[in-house]
């Protein structure tokens, strides 16, 4: 078999740094999508072995123009993991219309605007796989987490129609829920008071999403919610 292609958006952030390393180790090539230079430089320093580009996602062109280079660099895209995402904790009497909008950029409209831009290269081909990133409290809600669990709410559900809709298609469509913390440097300086070893490791994360990438059409399993 020829290798396989993975595009993962938010590749500079702590938890793709998981999903990069357990990808590369399975033999997987990688494009990268990084947000702005400076992550896109630190991202070929750390990987120039794999195909870097740089892009604002919650911009529906630029997304396409990112996945044309994808392309033009790597070929065929076998898996998309729309990784990119962060969570607002502002209280709902004072968190802003820009601060929501914000959300649903990050959380959204980076996955719809990339998933919609690769889409018909994977339809063409007949096959493919798209993994988003749902959240805890995007089920059942969360204090000064409104806009965020909206957004992610709003993501949960895109990705559920579209999976109903690519699936006779040959694209599967997961989603991954860590149920809390993720332990990241970034909650750990935002979460001094709580105990660490109580989250979820990004490195378990990244299994979860290895394997989720790479079942066969007889390893579906059941998801709650």
């Amino acid at each position: 078999m020829s290798q396989q292609t993975a595009m993962i958006t938010g590749a500079g952030g702590a938890i793709a740094a998981h999903v990069l390393d357990a990808f590369e180790q399975a033999g997987w090539r990688l494009a990268l999508v990084a947000f702005d230079d400076a992550e896109r430089q630190r991202l070929l320093g750390a990987h120039a072995q794999h195909c870097v580009v740089q892009a604002n996602l919650a911009d529906a062109d630029d997304a396409r123009r990112a996945v044309a280079d994808v392309r033009a660099q790597c070929g065929s895209v076998d898996a998309l993991l729309n990784i990119a995402g962060v969570g607002d904790r502002s209280m709902a009497a004072q968190i802003t219309p820009a601060q929501l909008d914000a959300q649903l950029d990050i959380n959204l409209r980076t996955a719809f605007n990339a998933t919609g831009a690769l889409l018909p290269h994977m339809l063409e081909r007949g096959r493919g796989f798209v993994l988003g990133v749902g959240a805890a409290a995007a089920l059942d809600g969360g204090a000064s987490m409104g806009a965020y669990a909206a957004s992610k709410a709003a993501l949960i559900a895109w990705l559920k129609s579209l999976r109903a809709e690519l699936a006779p298609k040959g694209i599967a469509v997961s989603i991954i829920y860590p149920m809390a913390a993720v332990d990241t440097p970034g909650n750990r300086a935002s979460m001094p008071k709580s105990d660490p070893q109580q989250w979820i490791d990004p490195a378990e994360l990244a299994a979860t999403m290895l394997h989720l990438a790479t079942r066969g059409a007889r390893g579906r399993v059941a998801v709650p919610g």
